[in-house]
């Protein structure tokens, strides 16, 4: 397929601020690597000074792969997420800053332990105040401020959040640590700080091209005018209509007032859909066509192939799974890869496996149960965390007594608190245990043994492999023995899954040039759910929010009710223009067949209650449907009574035979 007129334009910008409106489906990561190769091959810019962001590591990766073989020097080009950008930056200037470089990145349940020792330095009760609704807030806040003094706290939770936020973040820095908000906080820090920071990596990024642009949030918006302040060069691509993580902090009007804050801009708009039938691209028009806070696009479909939407409403929550799974089964198609099951809120889900199972049609759901939050895996990598960044408090605490070695809870409450009276950290606090008159010198021993398995694998660690330390420590501790104990199939699963875990390391390592412990750490804390969308020969079940990027042959949007999409919360809040652009989204990953569903009533609390379809089904014009929506109710019976006249046929054939 040749460039179109419109990304022809785009590919060909070379200097200056510019803004391309890309609709749906309309080429724009062509459009990014089109315009890297012009800019390298035809301009003859230096890679390494060229910087493309994106927002997940699945199109970092896309991108620097789309580029081997016809740009020289791919990989000196800085293809990363905002976030993989964020922990370079920091891990290159964070010493200014009183860090050490090898810090860790907490992971949210490390964080939830930082707010709770935040809360007890601070003599606030957990029992009053979920330490969990304080990290909610306290992400909110980071994403949205970039200055804190100006945080209006209009409830009790912010108020809080606000109070702790300095101790807490005091508790990181004595733990050489980062929460994966403060990746971006940090990074803007020292980019406004310290202008000599910011010079060098404007003299480095001298071309900047930022894909999903109306998913960036005020601290991102921020990172990159000051990267791109002294040239001007920059290079936006994004929709307007597909903003859909405001509840992440981002703001779209980003994206709406890019001409205005740049001057001399540039807007081309991409206006040709690739991806979807006419019918669907008709369909998603009509529904996003309400909101009134959007830039005009008039998206024409390429394919232009009239395939009729069809909807089904089943009487409940299981016929409308059983609705799902016969369409699947009926289209004689076993390619199960073809077809997605979307939805609002993940508990949608339950239903779907449990039909799916019992029709035996594959399915993988998304984001179910990450691999790198088993125990055993968070185990394993908290002893590499400790090696790598000695440091780390929470890794220590999770592993001082796994597998139990006779180091109890009263013993590390006696460290912390003389770690907090010394003004140390923990592990120095440790490692002086002997000092400490208050711990009784039967636990001497238990100490010491942890200790020189720590000290013994830091310096290992110095002249090893990454693997090979990973094995050293599950060896010196037993970790195999520890997990065999109970010698039943979980314990065995429990086993492969840090067999994994090593293989896991071992392609980390030939991968990249130069593998660390934090190398490794740092790729495991920067994964996300959208990671996980290899799926072989099976159905997808995933949320709207996960699908945004992806494409399917069919999709089944399902719950397509009110109080679901739009959600009840987010109308309560006023936020049925974010809700219409995820509906939106979710029409827009269809390529042939879109699917919607919804149940006459849903159990609630107990109890079966009656559900009003989505009011964004009204939005879509009938004629679109192989048969009216208001007849959904009676077609499903008439398509039941053919199912029952079919079975009664083959009985009576069966049965005239003998």
């Amino acid at each position: 397929m040749d460039f179109n007129d419109s990304q022809k334009m785009a590919i060909n910008h070379l200097n200056g601020p510019c803004l391309v409106l890309a609709g749906a489906g309309s080429g724009k990561t062509r459009v990014i690597i089109g315009r890297i190769k012009n800019l390298v091959n035809k301009h003859r810019v230096d890679p390494k000074n060229i910087l493309a962001v994106t927002f997940t590591n699945k199109a970092a990766e896309e991108m620097t792969e789309r580029l081997k073989g016809s740009v020289k020097d791919f990989n000196e080009i800085t293809c990363s997420t905002f976030h993989a950008l964020g922990v370079k930056i920091i891990r290159e200037n964070v010493e200014i800053l009183g860090y050490q470089k090898n810090f860790t990145i907490y992971d949210s349940a490390a964080q939830h332990s930082v707010i709770k020792k935040a809360m007890h330095n601070l003599n606030i009760s957990t029992d009053m105040f979920d330490p969990k609704m304080v990290h909610y807030k306290l992400s909110g806040i980071k994403n949205t401020y970039t200055n804190f003094s100006t945080i209006p706290t209009v409830d009790p939770i912010s108020t809080l959040a606000v109070r702790i936020l300095p101790e807490y973040k005091r508790i990181l820095k004595v733990n050489n640590a980062f929460d994966f908000d403060d990746l971006l906080l940090v990074m803007l820090e020292l980019l406004t700080r310290f202008p000599e920071v910011r010079e060098k990596y404007q003299r480095t990024f001298k071309y900047i091209m930022v894909d999903e642009f109306q998913d960036t949030n005020p601290i991102q918006n921020s990172i990159i005018n000051h990267l791109a302040g002294s040239h001007g060069n920059l290079f936006v691509v994004g929709d307007d209509d597909q903003s859909i993580y405001a509840f992440r902090g981002a703001d779209f009007r980003n994206i709406l007032d890019f001409e205005k804050n740049w001057k001399g801009c540039k807007t081309i708009v991409l206006d040709v859909n690739y991806r979807c039938t006419s019918t669907i691209l008709k369909a998603a028009d009509s529904i996003i066509g309400n909101n009134k806070e959007r830039k005009i696009k008039n998206v024409k479909a390429y394919h232009q192939v009239n395939v009729p939407l069809e909807y089904f409403q089943g009487t409940d929550a299981i016929h409308e799974s059983k609705l799902i799974a016969e369409r699947i089964k009926d289209d004689n198609n076993k390619n199960f890869f073809d077809y997605a099951v979307l939805m609002r809120t993940n508990y949608l889900s339950r239903n779907i496996e449990e039909v799916f199972r019992e029709n035996n049609i594959p399915y993988k759901i998304v984001g179910d149960y990450k691999f790198y939050d088993r125990k055993e895996i968070k185990d394993i990598l908290a002893y590499l965390a400790v090696i790598a960044n000695p440091s780390d408090e929470v890794s220590t605490l999770r592993i001082i007594n796994t597998p139990k070695r006779g180091i109890g809870e009263d013993t590390v409450f006696k460290i912390s608190n003389y770690a907090e009276q010394e003004n140390i950290n923990f592990y120095t606090a440790l490692r002086s245990y002997k000092k400490i008159d208050t711990i009784a010198s039967t636990k001497h021993f238990n100490i010491s043994q942890f200790l020189d398995i720590i000290v013994k694998n830091i310096e290992y660690s110095k002249d090893h492999s990454v693997s090979d330390t990973l094995l050293s420590i599950i060896y010196d501790v037993d970790y195999f023995e520890y997990l065999n104990k109970e010698k039943t199939k979980a314990s065995i699963s429990r086993v492969a899954n840090v067999e994994e875990l090593i293989n896991s390391v071992k392609r980390y390592e030939k991968e990249v040039k130069n593998p660390s412990i934090n190398g490794f750490l740092e790729k495991v804390s920067l994964l996300q759910e959208s990671d996980d969308t290899n799926h072989g020969n099976q159905v997808l079940v995933l949320t709207l929010h996960s699908s945004k990027g992806l494409e399917f042959e069919n999709v089944f949007i399902c719950g397509f009710e009110e109080g679901i999409l739009p959600h009840k919360r987010s109308l309560e809040e006023n936020n049925e223009e974010e809700e219409r652009r995820l509906c939106y989204v979710g029409v827009t990953r269809a390529k042939r067949k879109l699917y919607i569903t919804s149940a006459a009533s849903r159990m609630q609390y107990g109890q079966e209650v009656k559900s009003e379809p989505s009011r964004f089904l009204k939005e879509i014009p009938e004629e679109l449907f192989l048969y009216p929506h208001s007849q959904a109710g009676e077609k499903n019976v008439e398509n039941a009574k053919n199912k029952i006249q079919e079975m009664m046929d083959k009985i009576k054939e069966k049965y005239a035979k003998k």
